[in-house]
């Protein structure tokens, strides 16, 4: 979700914020992302995991790691109803992406 400030990204984020006007919301209040980011990674940029979408295709593991813990179960839920996953699912990948952020935490 790099670089979408101009062009077809940019067309696309405002395309699903027109959409769900809680897409505009913050990701996180210490994270440069809003939840449209998250939509985005999944429906046009292919993440299939939390990991994926907050280490990869937005930068929240290296811009914040405590905050991205923090964001994990609600970023999990928008990946999870955008893939069709389940409550297992969703718990799964937050217990994985927590126990990956802890080696990016200062102790």
């Amino acid at each position: 979700a790099e670089g979408l400030d101009d062009g077809c990204g940019a067309l696309r984020l405002r395309s699903l914020e027109a959409e769900s006007p809680d897409l505009r919301e913050p990701m996180h209040p210490r994270l440069p992302y809003r939840k449209s980011h998250i939509v985005y990674a999944v429906r046009y940029e292919m993440a299939r995991t939390l990991e994926d979408v907050l280490s990869q295709r937005t930068r929240s593991l290296l811009v914040g790691a405590r905050a991205s813990v923090e964001a994990a179960p609600a970023v999990a839920g928008l990946v999870a109803r955008e893939l069709s996953k389940d409550r297992r699912w969703t718990e799964a990948q937050v217990k994985a992406f927590t126990e990956t952020a802890r080696g990016y935490m200062l102790p």
